[in-house]
């Protein structure tokens, strides 16, 4: 699996968005729209990528 910046990630009835990836760890932000569409779901995540950091929600 290769994550893109904007894929979104299903986690703990949120949604997240890629905003970066640097080697084996994800960068993520929590997205701020009523769209329930997904790319992923987390444990997809953790089967390639070791480590996920959460940032500050996205403000629009």
């Amino acid at each position: 699996m290769k994550l893109n910046i904007g894929n979104r990630i299903y986690y703990d009835d949120s949604i997240y968005a890629v905003v970066a990836v640097i080697y084996t760890t994800v960068y993520l932000r929590a997205v701020n729209d009523d769209s329930t569409n997904f790319d992923y779901e987390i444990q997809e995540i953790y089967k390639t990528y070791k480590d996920i950091e959460f940032l500050g929600k996205e403000e629009y």
